[in-house]
């Protein structure tokens, strides 16, 4: 009971920062699964393999839920969107194939550093002023869409995340609204968090067991809770990021994120 509560509460906080923020919770949700299931009788190696998978098959909702409340605001790039999709798949059939092939220790530095990375942007981002709602949105190449997708989807493979922390600050950087690169984000994020959970299904299917409730690498028992709560808090999160300034927000995230890490390496350096 326990258990199911703490997937329930993880649901609700990764579904408001998903809306709030365009990011998927990956960064919550994969610690929070390595801990209840290094607590099984499940081999090292897995674990990390196990988070990120599960981190991916709940993302699937929580991104679809904020893309959906954003889409009403008319907010995603869909012009460019095919292009960068295209590109994050390619980056994500490779980064998961690369995965499988890693260590449990080799993921989790990975993923601290790239936590240490998004602390880091959150805390020193410079306040932008809006650019204009309904401004003219800038010509971004073929090529440049492709590649900032394939790039997106190849770091996202390593840290069980929807993108948001790349997908954001690349779109902002080629000049578009802040708004419509949260929403877009969001969108790429259901792209990444559906390869992530097939792929996590497919080299998982011969190594884990239906009866200890997994799905190849997911772990159903989290699936199930956070993604119950996460659909419903993501729109939560949307009526935030449309209603309030969010620096504030940013910084408590940062902080919550850095215990994370805090507690990982330590795992890590006493292990």
């Amino acid at each position: 009971m326990d258990m199911i509560l703490l997937f329930l509460l993880v649901g609700c906080i990764t579904g408001f920062f998903a809306g709030l923020l365009g990011i998927g919770g990956g960064a919550i949700i994969v610690p929070v699964v390595m801990y209840v299931v290094s607590q099984q009788a499940i081999p090292t190696d897995m674990v990390m393999k196990i988070a990120l998978s599960t981190s991916f098959s709940v993302i699937i909702f929580s991104t679809a839920s904020s893309a959906y409340s954003h889409n009403k605001h008319k907010a995603i790039l869909w012009q460019q969107f095919p292009l960068l999709s295209i590109g994050t798949i390619i980056g994500m059939l490779v980064g998961t194939f690369l995965v499988q092939k890693m260590s449990n220790t080799i993921l989790q530095i990975v993923f601290c550093i790239f936590m240490v990375y998004t602390i880091y942007g959150l805390l020193t981002k410079k306040k932008e002023a809006e650019r204009i709602e309904n401004v003219k949105d800038p010509i971004v190449s073929k090529l440049a869409l492709t590649s900032g997708g394939s790039l997106i989807g190849f770091i996202s493979s390593f840290i069980g995340i929807a993108g948001g922390t790349i997908t954001i600050p690349l779109l902002s950087h080629w000049g578009f609204n802040t708004r419509k690169c949260i929403a877009t984000s969001s969108m790429i994020g259901v792209i990444i968090a559906s390869i992530g959970t097939i792929m996590g299904v497919i080299y998982g299917w011969n190594q884990t067991n239906i009866d200890d409730y997994y799905f190849g690498f997911i772990y159903l028992p989290a699936f199930i809770g956070i993604s119950i709560t996460s659909i419903l808090f993501a729109p939560v999160g949307v009526k935030v990021a449309y209603r309030l300034p969010i620096p504030r927000v940013r910084q408590i995230f940062a902080l919550f994120l850095l215990s994370v890490v805090l507690k990982m390496m330590y795992t890590l350096i006493s292990a």
